[in-house]
């Protein structure tokens, strides 16, 4: 325990020292978020969406609604955007707290609302470890660590944005999936079955509630189903019963905010909206803006998704050269291909865990979400993998302990996360890779 206190002290350090550092909007659309918690505050409740000028035109039904509502139609000159009111308002809710009673004026307060959903998340990968792993002590602080040093991880958790309470309740969704294929613990099984699918399904909710993106970790619980059944850990029937009580749990939360969507914007996940937030420009733009062919476009928007993920968090559009230093690049291919190499090798000599066979396919399982979404807006951004945060900790760990003869191999991750981190502190956030 002693070495859980030490990796959450760290987390909390490193995490302040970001929200400290960081200037205002060096953080993913931060005004935007603390323009949303203000109005929530005055208007004592949810907020509808009002786009600003010159954005994408909105269904003539749209457009109606505002006007009954709000009485107008596209934000006047001058006013707080509303370009996160699409968002649900878990987080918001918080955070809307935090403001009124600091008066407001506080950017600390409000950035620092995230902090405890960043040391859960740490506490979750050491609870999973050792639930998982209860015969390689090691690689529970090696998660931990992990989770607490990975700068874009460590940067939202002191920042204003719901990402990190997003990635809490995909950490303990991913968590009790990965159980299913942990040789010493019992698989659900009859009304078990239906038990964890209602936790699965409350941990859903609640990440639904927070962001909509934790819809994509539904087809990952049906992948780990599939596998589940094929490796004889549990029956069809049981199956039925984890998956259904999840789906069933989760929608009937998320559900009231689902309905709010439809009711105002005919759009159930208000994809509609978001498209008119924010200056989300095409690919077909961005490739005349930098004179980039089509695989030009796939290849920048691979390397910045990379490098966004592992060192830097970058919200804005980029010049030609956007992924930092060539050295910390080559450093996040290692970090990305080595633990492959090694889980691969485990395989041959068929020591691997069946865990880190469904892990891997976890963060493989938003690739179709994210190539979707960045061939319509250019929204390059690694951090929309972490949803998978605890299965890419769990695949790095574990691949770079099969590479190394000795238990302190699972900690190399960690310690190259953490010269990454104190780069990018030094640097004062993204602005470090500009």
């Amino acid at each position: 325990m002693k070495s859980l206190y030490a990796i959450l002290a760290a987390a909390f350090l490193l995490s302040v020292s970001f929200a400290v550092k960081v200037p205002l909007d060096h953080n993913p659309d931060e005004s935007s978020h603390r323009d949303y918690i203000r109005l929530m505050v005055e208007q004592k409740g949810l907020v509808m969406f009002v786009p600003s000028k010159g954005r994408k035109p909105l269904p003539a039904p749209v457009i109606e609604k505002m006007q009954a509502r709000e009485g107008m139609t596209e934000l006047p000159e001058g006013a707080i955007s509303r370009d996160e009111a699409h968002q649900p308002p878990l987080y918001y809710a918080l955070a809307a707290l935090v403001f009124a009673i600091t008066g407001g004026g506080s950017l600390l307060a409000l950035r620092l609302v995230a902090l405890p959903f960043q040391l859960a998340t740490v506490w979750i990968a050491w609870k999973a470890g050792r639930d998982l792993f209860p015969k390689r002590p090691e690689l529970a602080p090696a998660l931990a660590a992990f989770v607490a040093l990975l700068p874009t991880q460590a940067q939202l958790g002191g920042a204003i944005s719901n990402d990190a309470t997003t990635h809490f309740f995909c950490a303990l969704i991913v968590w009790r999936m990965a159980r299913f294929f942990a040789p010493h613990i019992a698989p659900p099984h009859r009304a078990h079955a239906w038990g964890e699918g209602a936790l699965l399904g409350l941990f859903f909710g609640l990440g639904l509630l927070t962001k909509l993106t934790v819809l994509q970790l539904y087809p990952v619980l049906f992948v780990a189903c599939t596998l589940a059944i094929k490796q004889k850990r549990i029956t069809f029937a049981d199956t039925v019963g984890v998956f259904g009580a999840a789906v069933l749990v989760g929608l009937a939360l998320a559900a009231p905010w689902l309905a709010r969507n439809q009711m105002l914007y005919g759009d159930f996940l208000a994809q509609t909206i978001y498209k008119a937030t924010g200056p989300n420009f095409s690919p077909s733009a961005i490739s005349q803006a930098f004179g980039w062919s089509g695989e030009d476009y796939a290849r920048n928007v691979g390397l910045r998704s990379l490098a966004s993920f592992w060192y830097f968090l970058a919200p804005d559009l980029p010049p030609k050269q956007f992924v930092g230093p060539p050295i910390l690049l080559l450093l996040a291919l290692g970090l990305s291909l080595l633990p492959l190499l090694g889980l691969y090798k485990a395989s041959k000599e068929k020591s691997v865990e069946p865990v880190f066979g469904f892990t891997t396919l976890v963060p493989l399982c938003l690739v179709p979400f994210f190539t979707k979404f960045v061939y319509e807006v250019f929204q390059a951004q690694g951090r929309y993998f972490l949803p998978s945060l605890l299965a890419v900790a769990l695949v790095s760990v574990g691949g770079f302990a099969a590479l190394g003869k000795s238990k302190w191999a699972a900690f190399v991750p960690a310690a190259l996360l953490f010269l990454l981190s104190l780069w990018q502190l030094v640097g004062g956030g993204y602005a470090a890779s500009r």
